[in-house]
């Protein structure tokens, strides 16, 4: 169970990229029923990729289910939460976002030292979300500063 409480007057919610996953679960149900209509004998194991394309095209629809996927802000952290996991930050265990370049496009990363700890540790938050790297690093250095009250 989260600690997360969301206020009525809190609006701020970064949600994945609709037009982003539905492109892919398009390309994922093509592929899957391109292979559902081959022979058996082109291609053996035509069912069984299918099969896995298609529940993955499924997969990635479920993303967008109602409080499934995306990052929840408020005035004293925000919570990311993916389709299996879910984690709580304080504004003040963060530091700044930045925006790194990855092997598939750009992602948002951020130093993490929870209360207690001597070692900051990096963390990256969900990618496919609905705005690009900068703007969201942009809206949350924006929250952390109003929060902590720091200008870095």
């Amino acid at each position: 169970m989260s600690l997360f409480r969301r206020s009525v007057d809190d609006s701020d919610t970064i949600r994945p990229s609709l037009l982003q996953d539905g492109f892919l679960a398009l390309g994922c149900l093509i592929l899957g029923i391109g292979l559902l209509r081959m022979d058996a004998e082109d291609f053996e194991g035509a069912m069984l990729v299918a099969a896995f394309v298609l529940v993955g095209a499924v997969v990635i629809m479920a993303a967008h289910l109602p409080g499934c996927t995306g990052i929840w802000l408020d005035g004293e952290g925000f919570l990311v939460r993916e389709m299996y996991r879910s984690e709580r930050y304080r504004w003040s265990e963060v530091g700044p976002f930045m925006v790194r370049r990855r092997m598939l496009g750009l992602g948002v990363d951020f130093s993490y030292m929870p209360t207690g700890e001597t070692v900051p540790v990096m963390r990256s938050l969900p990618r496919g979300l609905g705005d690009s790297g900068w703007k969201i690093a942009l809206r949350m250095n924006g929250r952390r500063e109003r929060a902590v009250g720091t200008g870095n």
